[in-house]
């Protein structure tokens, strides 16, 4: 079964581009793609799974903070700057 299809606001049919245009709060312009996809339900871990998945994260980060332990305030800001910088090239800290 088809999980997910992509089309062509042009060639929607007027009811469904109409509901589409509803769902998204604005009109669609006709040179725009259309992305559908449907996921199944998915169980929330139990609580033994969440408390296992925390507490991994906490080591994980605790070796994070030790490999940091000896920069400074100014040189972890740095390196986070430029880490977005990496991905938003237009991106300006606010200090």
């Amino acid at each position: 079964m088809q999980q997910s299809a992509l089309h062509s606001a042009r060639k929607l049919p007027v009811p469904v581009r109409s509901a589409l245009e509803q769902l998204l709060g604005r009109p669609l312009n006709d040179d725009e793609a259309i992305s559908v996809r449907a996921y199944g339900p998915q169980e929330a871990p139990t609580l033994e799974e969440q408390a296992a998945i925390a507490e991994q994260l906490r080591h994980y980060f605790a070796r994070i903070d030790e490999r940091a332990a000896d920069l400074s305030d100014n040189e972890q800001e740095e390196i986070l700057d430029e880490a977005i910088r990496s991905v938003r090239p237009g991106y300006k800290p606010i200090h």
